[in-house]
C-alpha cells in the first residue's frame, strides 16, 4: 500500500492511497469518528482518481494512529472467531 501525504496541517491531515479501493478509507474513516476525532473518505472518480481520507481535529494523525490500531486490533479478534468456527 503507498500512501501519499497531500496536506499535513495542524488540525487538518489529506492522504491518498494508490491503487487501493475505497474500504480502507471507509473503514478508517469511520473509526476516527469513533476515536473522537472527525473524517471522511473521499473518491471523486472510481476509475480515475485514487481514494483519499481526510482526518480533522486537534492531532489528526494520533486520530489515525488510534483508528488504525483498533481496527487491527478488531482484525485480530475476527482472525481468532474465524479460527474458532472452523475448528467446530
Amino acid at each position: 500500500m503507498n500512501i501519499k501525504v497531500l496536506e499535513d496541517e495542524k488540525e487538518r491531515l489529506l492522504l491518498e492511497f494508490e491503487d487501493e479501493t475505497e474500504t480502507i478509507t471507509n473503514l478508517l474513516a469511520t473509526q476516527v469518528w469513533k476515536e473522537g476525532g472527525e473524517a471522511a473518505a473521499i473518491r471523486e472518480h472510481p476509475f480515475i482518481e485514487n481514494p483519499k481520507l481526510i482526518v480533522m481535529g486537534k492531532n489528526p494523525k494520533r486520530f489515525l494512529e488510534k483508528a488504525s490500531i483498533a481496527l487491527e486490533e478488531q482484525c485480530d479478534e475476527f482472525k481468532e472467531e474465524f479460527r474458532r468456527a472452523l475448528e467446530k
